[in-house]
């Protein structure tokens, strides 16, 4: 059988803010609109000729026409630079076509959250959306967080996401399904551990309503359960155990772990657990492989032997031994 390498066509690859201005304000202040000349000045002061020119066109900025190169009827050049963003940016959100489902598969990745609209891009989304977040970031539509932990959208620019996510059949419904998805299978995996944990007990008695799901409580918390340890201490007290549950691969462990999280499961030390729950194909749990891990902090978050980090977002990924 022979392997293919597909690359995916990239609309935003080599497409710079400066160089958009540059060839529309050449345009724009050329008696000359023929090609080949407006090339010519072009490369004067800038890169990519044939990537800018084809980028205006898609978005209907620019025409290619007998006429030479001109402006579509309905966009005004600004020779602002801020006028000129906000009118590239109105453009590029009402464009048909693969550079408009380019953007949309970047913004189907965002999540409306308490603090915004936030994307929390793992490492490889850095690199797949490179391009894309690039000139929404020259462009001030989206921010990057100050710990550089996720993108966030301008608020002012809230209802042209939404615009957006409904234009050309991509329906806010439709949206909302997708960022629901990841939360309902983590909170699956929640509710399943909370039961595991109601049979774990085996030495001490508990009741079902004493597990408590603090993650519906307080998203802050650090933990998604606060359970018990199987036996008392020395004076006949329950023993709290703060568990952190991740929903993941059997493959490879591979999860996420925020900054907050870290920092809980430092403080709890031998307290705080992480529970890695493996996801079978159908979206059922793996509990012959559940991968309970007391005091993470110290071995996951500080094991280089056996654990691989990303610095940005903490993706953790389990070395497998053979």
């Amino acid at each position: 059988m022979t392997d293919y390498l597909v690359k995916m066509q990239k609309q935003f690859e080599n497409i710079k803010l400066a160089q958009l201005y540059c060839l529309c304000k050449i345009i724009a202040e050329s008696g000359l609109r023929n090609e080949d000349y407006i090339r010519s000045k072009y490369l004067d002061s800038a890169l990519c000729f044939d990537e800018t020119l084809t980028f205006l066109e898609q978005i209907k900025i620019i025409h290619n026409n007998t006429e030479g190169l001109i402006f579509d009827e309905n966009f005004d050049f600004a020779n602002s630079i801020e006028d000129f963003k906000i009118k590239l940016l109105e453009k590029l959100f009402y464009a048909k076509g693969a550079v408009s489902n380019q953007l949309a598969d970047f913004l189907l990745n965002f999540k409306i959250e308490s603090e915004g609209i936030i994307f929390n891009a793992s490492p490889i989304d850095k690199i797949k959306y490179s391009d894309t977040r690039n000139i929404l970031l020259e462009l001030e539509y989206i921010s990057v967080k100050s710990d550089n932990s996720c993108y966030a959208i301008n608020s002012k620019f809230n209802d042209l996401f939404f615009k957006k996510i409904d234009h050309d059949g991509i329906s806010l419904e439709a949206f909302k399904k997708n960022q629901c998805a990841k939360d309902e299978l983590g909170l699956a995996a929640e509710r399943a551990i909370i039961d595991f944990e109601i049979k774990r007990f085996t030495n001490i008695s508990i009741k079902p309503d004493e597990i408590e799901h603090t993650s519906q409580k307080n998203v802050n918390a650090g933990y998604d359960i606060k359970s018990f340890e199987n036996y008392l201490d020395d004076s006949l007290n329950r023993i709290e155990r703060y568990i952190e549950v991740k929903a993941v691969s059997v493959l490879n462990f591979k999860f996420y772990w925020s900054r907050n999280e870290i920092a809980k499961s430092k403080i709890f030390g031998a307290r705080y657990f992480l529970y890695l729950l493996p996801v079978k194909v159908n979206n059922t749990f793996d509990f012959d492989n559940l991968l309970i891990i007391n005091n993470p902090f110290k071995n996951v978050y500080s094991n280089r032997k056996e654990w691989e980090k990303d610095e940005e977002i903490i993706c953790m990924t389990k070395t497998m031994h053979e």
